[in-house]
């Protein structure tokens, strides 16, 4: 794909309160670039913890997504404990994660220690819930979808232009690979129709895998 601009602007830095291992022999470790514009930098200690941040940045009700955020609590404010993902809602509430894999729930102690801490949460008004999550609570279909949504980070404007031209007189659902071909932009018009999926200008069914054959419609008022 061709090159828009004179130079790549760099990411802003991980907002994370601690910095996590650049490797590890024993589990994975993941960066990701988020946001909008030249986007934050968000690290992950592990594969579940990456998979749920794609899908969570995704969702067109959370505004933001930060990692390893640093809660203090406890009588004399002693204790911390680093949620894994804080995701802020478009009404404004906050939902504090911790991710684990199921196995390490099985004795039942973590549990245990996540209901203090939940509690300590409410009390000092960090967030307004607390969610233990694992890899059961991962979407494959809105994992698929959210991983093509951190992946549209280049620009083609005129590409865009285009797409957003072509789209502006849709009528009914059409699928993406008819749009892709009447574009005649082969890969940069795929990309670009991706991209008004991504920002909500193209509509595709809920709860469906999201590949060249998807019927998407335009949302209305875009033209």
């Amino acid at each position: 794909m061709p090159c828009f601009s004179e130079g790549r602007v760099l990411p802003e830095p991980s907002r994370a309160d601690r910095k996590i291992a650049n490797a590890s022999k024993g589990h994975c470790t993941g960066f990701s670039v988020l946001g909008d514009g030249a986007g934050t930098r968000i690290t992950s200690e592990s594969w579940t913890e990456q998979c749920h941040v794609h899908q969570q940045s995704a969702r067109p009700d959370v505004v933001d997504v930060r990692e390893q955020v640093c809660f203090v609590y406890g009588r004399r404010d002693e204790l911390r404990h680093f949620f894994d993902m804080v995701l802020t809602k478009a009404d404004g509430r906050r939902i504090a994660c911790t991710i684990k894999p199921t196995i390490d729930l099985r004795s039942g102690r973590f549990v245990e220690h996540m209901r203090t801490v939940a509690w300590w949460v409410q009390e000092k008004k960090f967030a307004h819930s607390v969610r233990l999550l694992t890899e059961q609570d991962i979407d494959a279909k809105a994992l698929h979808n959210a991983n093509i949504n951190v992946a549209l980070r280049d620009r083609d404007p005129d590409a865009e232009d285009a797409a957003r031209a072509l789209v502006g007189n849709l009528q009914g659902r059409v699928s993406i690979k008819t749009l892709t071909d009447n574009l005649g932009l082969g890969a940069r018009g795929y990309h670009a129709l991706l991209k008004l999926i991504s920002s909500g200008d193209l509509l595709v069914p809920q709860n469906e895998r999201i590949t060249p054959a998807t019927l998407v419609s335009r949302k209305e008022g875009v033209r």
